[in-house]
């Protein structure tokens, strides 16, 4: 998976933003370094990433879920829709990404208070949506209350689901020891699909279950007092 680009309009801090990954200057370097003063939106672009692709802000994920009267929305403290800039009528996070199987997509996130998007109207449920990136045709799209066809397709495009995304490549700050403190397997689960490794394993597990399927042929043939010849 390769990001290449992200736009955002009324998420938290930020009115408007794009970050193009594709063109200079940032198509010429392979690091990079988000700085600001506290509150300009750095968190905010990783949060709106982690939006896009699985509908959900790690920052508030974890929070108490108690609701909060803000526009008088009456949304819980973990809705990701807190994070539409206050006194505005609408929001998207728009994702351009790389998948795994080479092809362009679009992973689209967005809310707004009705059809006309005033501030003063009731705010929506959130739509989540995947586009072919090369048309802007609908690859897999749910409403808020089913969601389970675009996170299965973002989860095999990505290679990674929404904790694994979070545990790796997308780390919260201080939550870098959640991964440390994993088990051995999760650790091994999660690095195999960063690395591509995973089918040295099923290649490793298959050459054993052969080993296991002639040492057994060896030792009915012993027992049949067959003519056995052993190789140099």
């Amino acid at each position: 998976m390769k990001i290449k680009k992200l736009e955002l309009h009324n998420i938290a801090s930020i009115v408007n933003a794009e970050i193009d990954f594709t063109k200079k200057p940032l198509a010429d370097t392979d690091l990079f370094l988000i700085t600001g003063k506290t509150g300009s939106g750095k968190t905010t672009i990783l949060d709106a990433i982690c939006l896009a692709l699985y509908n959900k802000v790690p920052r508030i994920e974890k929070s108490s879920g108690k609701n909060q009267n803000v526009n008088k929305d009456n949304l819980v403290s973990n809705d990701p829709r807190n994070v539409m800039r206050q006194n505005t009528g609408e929001a998207y996070v728009k994702l351009y990404f790389e998948g795994n199987d080479e092809s362009d997509y679009c992973a689209v996130w967005s809310v707004s208070r009705g059809k006309k998007a005033l501030v003063t109207s009731q705010l929506d449920t959130q739509n989540w949506t995947v586009l072919d990136a090369s048309d802007n045709t609908i690859i897999s799209a749910d409403n808020a209350r089913q969601y389970r066809d675009v996170e299965s397709f973002i989860t095999d495009k990505v290679g990674l689901d929404y904790n694994q995304f979070c545990r790796t490549t997308l780390l919260a700050q201080g939550e870098f020891t959640q991964f440390l403190k994993s088990s051995a397997d999760d650790k091994a689960a999660i690095l195999e699909k960063i690395s591509g490794t995973e089918k040295y394993r099923k290649i490793g597990i298959a050459i054993y279950q052969k080993k296991l399927s002639v040492e057994k042929a060896y030792e009915e043939a012993a027992r049949d007092n067959e003519q056995i010849v052993v190789l140099s």
